[in-house]
């Protein structure tokens, strides 16, 4: 990898990291965890295809990490499935005391 690359994907994670805090401060509703999670993923994918260099890797490694980024994906959806699904409500056990 060359120098030049490296300033290229240094610059590009910290223009994405403004892009971040900017999307931290407007009101956008709902919309900001999708904005969020979106420039997070446009981060990892720079340093998984640049600084661990799966673009030159064997198609094995490159599997492995598609594996891992679809299991991250999994995690992200059941967790977010968990947050939207709860309530306020209390349990019956808790309506006794």
């Amino acid at each position: 990898m060359s120098v030049a690359t490296i300033w290229r994907c240094w610059l590009a994670l910290m223009l994405l990291l403004a892009a971040t805090t900017a999307s931290a401060f407007a009101p956008l509703g709902s919309l900001n965890i999708v904005i969020s999670l979106g420039i997070a993923c446009a981060k990892a994918l720079i340093v998984l295809l640049f600084f661990m260099e799966l673009r030159a890797s064997r198609a094995l490694v490159r599997a492995f990490a598609a594996a891992g980024f679809f299991w991250l994906l999994i995690m992200i959806v059941l967790t977010g499935a968990d947050y939207w699904h709860r309530t306020d409500a209390k349990a019956p056990i808790d309506q006794i005391y």
